[in-house]
């Protein structure tokens, strides 16, 4: 199997060692595994994971990458302080792949005994996304995913809204034919299931496959990112109901740039274009600058 894994990470301490620990125990002799760190924290490799010993073990190439540049956060940002960008992050990913098929990771991620042959399954069929499970510990407590109280021997053919949950699996191809994931959710936040509606109006079949499993275990955050629903909470017309309806009938992204030409020059070695800084760049909800945004609201 040759595989791109994309784990997605913005958090002081993101754990990259316990999903490697897992992968090297799963992988199979044949398995050629390109793991993508998108750090959102722009951090080097050995602040990350410094043991040499387990990457040789778990993958062929580990590279960390910062996210494309945007206007929600990072150096290039047009904000007073760092947004929720996981879109734009995630897009990264999609664009430093070095094979066909990709899984995606959150940060403190510990994946299931049956995890990596789970994506294995799916990357020999190739008939539909594989949305995963998961449970989180935090806080002194443990959330266990829900859906696995209603379908714990998984859903076939679940629709895209149940694309959420930490990790999922599909073919590169897919992620392009939708053009990505919706950078209109940056700010806002939603993009997976978001990522998931556009797939399943594009005729991919979306698969609840409770063994692709994560265990999270996340810690205080001392760094965090905005992110607002604007308007009345509930509201039909608030930001987050309005996008649902905007980006649900959708079959490709809106606000995402072409990813084909920006995986064109990733892999051609070419830099990729910065936000220029004389655009007044506008929420697309209410036309406010985003430069005006404030995490209040």
């Amino acid at each position: 199997m040759k595989l791109s894994i994309c784990y997605i990470t913005g958090r002081s301490e993101p754990h990259v060692e316990w999903a490697l620990q897992a992968i090297a125990h799963q992988r199979e002799n044949n398995d050629v595994i390109d793991f993508i760190i998108v750090d959102a924290l722009e951090r080097d490799r050995t602040s990350l994971i410094n043991d040499q010993a387990i990457i040789d073990r778990a993958v062929q190439e580990l590279r960390v990458i910062p996210p494309k540049p945007n206007i929600w956060q990072g150096k290039h940002r047009v904000t007073s302080q760092d947004w929720w960008a996981k879109s734009s992050a995630s897009n990264t990913g999609i664009c430093f792949a070095r094979h066909d098929y990709v899984a995606f990771l959150d940060d403190c991620s510990r994946p299931g005994d049956e995890w990596l042959n789970t994506v294995r399954t799916g990357h020999r069929a190739r008939k539909s996304v594989l949305a995963g499970a998961y449970e989180k510990i935090e806080n002194g407590g443990k959330t266990v995913d829900h859906r696995l109280e209603h379908r714990p021997e998984g859903r076939k053919d679940c629709g895209g809204g149940w694309l959420y949950g930490c990790t999922f699996a599909l073919p590169l191809e897919w992620c392009l034919a939708v053009n990505g994931f919706e950078e209109g959710c940056d700010g806002l936040s939603a993009e997976d299931t978001t990522f998931g509606i556009m797939l399943a109006n594009s005729g991919y079949r979306i698969d609840f496959t409770p063994s692709l499993f994560v265990t999270l275990e996340r810690g205080p955050q001392s760094n965090k990112f905005v992110r607002v629903d604007k308007g009345i909470p509930n509201d039909k017309a608030n930001k987050s109901n309005t996008a649902v309806k905007r980006f649900g009938t959708r079959r490709t992204t809106e606000f995402t740039p072409n990813l084909r030409e920006l995986r064109g020059r990733c892999l051609n070695g070419h830099a990729l274009p910065i936000p220029s800084p004389d655009v007044d760049y506008k929420d697309w909800y209410d036309g406010q600058l985003i430069r005006e945004m404030k995490g209040g609201g």
